[in-house]
């Protein structure tokens, strides 16, 4: 729990503050994407102008000026006035390489459930949600040159990463924190929410996962940083990756690692689980020592 000592308003005043700030940003971005489609068309420059536009309006904002309503030390509150310490940066960049395999093999059973016949319209509204997600990326990667990597890298490695940790980890995560409530309860509501915001089923469990461990990053190191640091790397692996098979510089597919169902993929996806679990809990001992 947040020492509730230097806040201000109660707890469902600062929840209420919150998502009411959200859904005014959501209807200004909503606006502001729309003339921007009207103007540019649906192209990787619209696309990018959109996206920086809701990572600063949409995520940065609400959780920016709640804070600064709620206390008088907001940097505090949001996480942002101490960085984590370089074992800290080493430990979680070997957990997010390590965790590759297991995570594919998750999101490829994410993508391979198959809902009852009764529900197949359902099904099919969100496939071409899915595909339409899909669509959107592969424009706003935009041209395979050195220039459209660098934009997309500060786009959704970057700001992403920045605005979207502000967001769920500084802002509403420590909000739910404020009440009596287990820490973990908030991490993983928090984290449900996460992947539920980005609107894609078929990759929600493995968000999930992905939101709940940004969350023990920052609960843990007591710092925001961490997780935009993790996120920015998570997003900017995969631009990477895309971004060296639209060249052909790259026959291996990032996202496709430990999913080709091989004996040896199996043996990764154990390796890996196995891997990935000992170093979040290596990640855990060390941070009691800034208990």
């Amino acid at each position: 729990m947040i020492d509730n000592t230097k806040l201000i308003l109660n707890f469902k005043s600062r929840l209420g503050l919150f998502f009411s700030l959200t859904i005014i940003c959501l209807f200004i971005t909503s606006i502001f994407a729309y003339i921007i489609t009207l103007v540019w068309g649906n192209t990787a420059a619209s696309i990018r102008i959109s996206t920086v536009i809701q990572n600063l309006i949409l995520f940065m904002t609400p959780a920016i000026i709640t804070a600064l309503f709620i206390t008088k030390l907001p940097a505090d509150f949001l996480q942002l006035s101490k960085f984590p310490s370089l074992k800290f940066i080493i430990l979680t960049t070997l957990i997010l390489v390590l965790s590759v395999p297991a995570m594919n093999f998750i999101v490829h059973c994410n993508e391979s459930i198959v809902l009852p016949e009764s529900l197949s319209h359902i099904e099919n509204a969100m496939k071409a949600m899915e595909e339409a997600s899909r669509q959107q990326i592969n424009i706003l990667l935009g041209e395979p040159s050195i220039g459209s990597l660098i934009i997309s890298i500060l786009i959704v490695g970057v700001l992403t990463g920045i605005g979207e940790e502000l967001f769920f980890r500084g802002g509403l995560q420590n909000i739910l924190r404020t009440r009596p409530m287990n820490p973990h309860l908030a991490i993983w509501i928090t984290a449900v929410i996460f992947s539920a915001m980005h609107f894609q089923f078929y990759g929600f469990i493995p968000r999930v996962l992905l939101g709940a461990f940004f969350g023990y990053l920052a609960f843990w190191s007591k710092s925001i940083w961490l997780p935009i640091f993790a996120h920015t790397l998570n997003n900017s692996l995969v631009v990477i990756s895309s971004w060296l098979i639209s060249r052909n510089t790259s026959n291996i597919d990032f996202n496709k690692i430990g999913t080709d169902f091989s004996p040896e993929a199996y043996t990764l996806i154990v390796i890996s689980i196995i891997a990935t679990t000992l170093g979040i809990l290596i990640l855990k001992r060390q941070s009691k020592t800034l208990s």
